[in-house]
């Protein structure tokens, strides 16, 4: 019997030391969140352009109008440009909404430009930058077409764009686009 009652006082001693004494975990605690610093691009030559502007071009014997919303987005990484083409003759006949992204690759050194449209066109265009008052886009598109945009700004309020776009079939088409900011 003694050896039952020391058996049952040796249980009781344990349950209390168990209960009394934390338990330790062989978790370790999670490490602490290191946020790291994205360089934001520097967009001070291009800041002219935040605004609304009204642009018009001559395209097939017609004159297309279109605005546009230029804003700063994804957190100062993106200027942001919201266009709107309307109809403008018997060969389109319905308006086009495009979103154009603009950044700066510090890796390869270029601007960069990726847009979409309503029609389901898309792009990427590099540049090196402003040369003067003038700024040059390349596009070389996946199905063999290729562009280029001349930039000009010929004032902060006033651009011109001299644009060539060749289709992957060597047809190229010369346009040049005049646009105002809206004040």
């Amino acid at each position: 019997m003694k050896h039952i009652a020391s058996i049952v006082l040796s249980a009781i001693a344990l349950i209390v030391a168990f209960a009394v004494v934390p338990a330790v975990s062989s978790a370790q605690p999670a490490p602490s969140y290191t946020p790291v610093p994205a360089a934001k691009p520097d967009f001070s030559s291009l800041n002219f352009l935040m605004g609304s502007w009204t642009c018009t071009q001559m395209l097939r014997g017609s004159k297309r109008p279109d605005t546009s919303d230029t804003t700063m987005g994804m957190d100062g990484m993106w200027m942001v440009t919201q266009d709107t083409a309307p109809p403008f003759d018997k060969y389109r006949t319905y308006s086009i909404t495009s979103t154009t992204y603009t950044g700066y690759d510090p890796t390869t050194k270029m601007w960069v430009q990726t847009g979409v449209d309503s029609s389901g066109a898309y792009f990427t265009s590099t540049s090196p930058g402003w040369q003067g008052n003038t700024m040059t886009w390349t596009t070389k598109g996946l199905d063999g077409s290729s562009g280029t945009d001349v930039t000009t700004k010929n004032s902060d309020t006033s651009t011109t764009d001299a644009s060539s776009g060749t289709d992957a079939q060597g047809h190229t088409t010369n346009t040049t686009i005049n646009c105002t900011k809206s004040m």
